[in-house]
């Protein structure tokens, strides 16, 4: 059976009701070998909790990962932002098992297809003196080494530093393990070839790595200076009536900004004010990889979202606080037909994230 029918069997067995599924990974590929996964991926209605699974399906090793849409969303957005997209390779360059939503799936695909193409952008200037750092570092360690043993650790970190420099370099995603030679390789093969050929010769292997640094601007260790000082800057105050209504917002609330990146600075938090009019309810969202606190000052409003599949609402008034954890389906109501609902919000995002949803499944 080849993977694609054994990963479709799979799916249509264990999850008879999934929205899509992909397979992907090395069984796809050329690089398939006796012990290559069944890379599945997996969309449930509702999922709770996401998981990852290690099994053994017909003789076939299984790798399952198992999500709602919106836990996808944001395994795929954290893989994006270190730079190591495991996850979208998957979906994208994979195949579709089943798609139950009229084109979801393919939809998706097309996305990340074109996200993996555009690449992750080149190296800040701070990202890319660290890099330059890191393996100057590492080499200076390598010409110092006496130890056998540690030489040969030492070795592979040089390197893993090499080819992580020459593809930040290069604006391509990372890797780990074999994943990081296979993005060099498909970057730069002859550089792929020429540090697994050095490996064992310590001076052989300065010289390749060397030449990768002077492409980055040449080896950087004296001088070398991070600076970071949160300890002497000034306050910002945010009147009353300076509040920004340039903000995201949801229907049925208003949102005001207080503390954001534009009006404060601020790097992580943002923090403001949201107002629900009586008799009325937001629309069905969550805030992506925010956490957000809620502080009640005046009111009675009401937080519903799903505790193992079923609505659950939380009731609060003034002085009472709610947190929200990220990515969680919710929504805000103020059930009182006469007195505006006012809460204090503050969230571990500067911007204010509102990901509307059709329902409190995602």
């Amino acid at each position: 059976m080849d993977p694609v029918t054994a990963a479709r069997a799979l799916v249509e067995e264990m999850f008879p009701g999934a929205l899509y599924a992909f397979v992907g990974g090395s069984v796809l590929t050329e690089h398939r070998t006796s012990t290559s996964d069944l890379d599945v991926v997996v969309v449930l209605d509702g999922l709770a909790v996401p998981y990852r699974e290690s099994l053994r399906w017909h003789d076939w090793p299984v790798e399952l990962l198992v999500h709602s849409e919106t836990s996808l969303e944001a395994y795929l957005d954290k893989d994006f932002d270190r730079r190591r997209p495991t996850l979208a390779r998957i979906c994208a360059e994979g195949a579709v098992l089943t798609d139950r939503t009229g084109g979801r799936a393919s939809d998706l695909q097309s996305a990340l297809g074109e996200r993996l193409s555009a690449g992750p952008g080149g190296l800040t200037p701070g990202q890319a003196e660290r890099a330059r750092y890191e393996l100057s570092d590492v080499l200076d360690d390598l010409a110092g080494a006496s130890d056998p043993g540690e030489e040969a650790f030492i070795r592979w970190e040089v390197v893993q530093a090499t080819a992580r420099t020459a593809l930040g370099l290069g604006r391509r995603w990372q890797g780990s393990g074999k994943w990081l030679l296979r993005e060099l390789r498909a970057h730069d093969p002859a550089l792929a070839d020429e540090l697994l050929a050095a490996h064992d010769d310590p001076a052989r292997l300065t010289a390749v790595a060397t030449r990768v640094l002077e492409r980055a601007g040449g080896r950087l260790w004296e001088g070398y200076r991070a600076e970071g000082d949160p300890f002497h800057q000034t306050l910002r105050h945010v009147p009353a009536g300076e509040l920004s209504g340039e903000t995201a917002q949801s229907s049925g609330m208003r949102r005001l900004a207080a503390i954001s990146g534009t009006t404060a600075g601020s790097a992580r938090l943002w923090m403001g004010q949201t107002h629900v009019a009586p008799a009325t309810r937001s629309s069905d969202h969550h805030h992506g990889a925010s956490e957000t606190a809620i502080y009640v000052v005046s009111g009675t409003p009401s937080f519903v979202f799903l505790d193992d599949g079923e609505e659950t609402r939380v009731d609060a008034g003034p002085g009472d606080y709610v947190f929200v954890p990220p990515y969680v389906p919710h929504r805000e109501e103020n059930p009182d037909p006469a007195r505006e609902a006012v809460v204090v919000i503050a969230r571990s995002t500067q911007e204010a994230i509102v990901v509307n949803l059709p329902g409190l499944k995602g």
